[in-house]
């Protein structure tokens, strides 16, 4: 199931309220209105529900300041958004690769 959220309050409201559990896979921008990137997912590692949800950003921002932060709050992965049509469908043709060839969890992730 996708589930979309305007920024991050609205992602946090989502995975607070119980309107979708666990979250595997959260893709996130850093230029959101409301709480940016950087604020969600401080916030979202601080929560029991989604603490160790694979968080990937996916950004205009090719900042190394922004990159070396979203590490620094154990973002999974940092991707740059290209700027044309051709660059994008290459990086989303090789995200659905990877994620076709990995392997969800048999139950969901969570503390035990």
């Amino acid at each position: 199931m996708v589930t979309r959220a305007e920024d991050g309050i609205e992602a946090l409201e989502i995975i607070n309220s119980g309107r979708t559990t666990n979250p595997f896979f959260i893709l996130l921008d850093i230029n959101m209105p409301r709480m940016n990137g950087h604020e969600f997912l401080k916030e979202l590692r601080k929560t029991a529900i989604a603490s160790d949800s694979v968080v990937f950003m996916f950004t205009t921002s090719d900042s190394v300041q922004d990159i070396a932060r979203a590490y620094r709050e154990s973002v999974n992965g940092y991707i740059v958004k290209p700027h044309n049509r051709e660059d994008m469908n290459k990086k989303i043709s090789t995200l659905q690769e990877f994620w076709t060839i990995c392997e969800p969890p048999v139950r969901p992730v969570g503390p035990v």
